[in-house]
């Protein structure tokens, strides 16, 4: 992680939103994701709960189904530890790589945090 330029992280959202949000939201028909909050106390959590071989967090980018009752067809995304491979740092959710995990692990996988739209506050 490097920090980058506030314009630049403005400019990177701006063209998230003209391009792939838009598709999502036509293609859809749904006003589609633009952000996901998530605690500082949850986050902190998570990282501070992860195994010492822990080597990091994969965010993965996923959608709900048009079932779920409270963001149907959204996007959203799932935090998961990782854990050293060979030469990459690999996740439950890369073919079986890591052992099966439990929703009690502490290497995730993680979701729940509020979306925007259409919780934008």
């Amino acid at each position: 992680m490097k920090p980058i330029d506030l314009s630049i992280a403005q400019k990177m959202v701006d063209h998230y939103a003209a391009t792939r949000k838009k598709l999502i939201d036509k293609e859809h028909n749904i006003n589609d994701t633009q952000s996901v909050w998530m605690s500082l106390d949850k986050l902190k959590s998570f990282i501070n709960n992860l195994p010492e071989h822990a080597t990091g967090v994969r965010i993965h980018f996923a959608a709900y189904d048009h079932k779920n009752e409270h963001y149907p067809n959204q996007t959203t995304v799932v935090l998961i530890g990782t854990v050293e491979n060979l030469t990459e740092h690999a996740d439950a959710l890369e073919d079986g790589i890591v052992g099966p995990l439990d929703s009690e692990d502490p290497m995730g996988p993680f979701n729940q945090g509020p979306l925007c739209p259409p919780v934008c506050n």
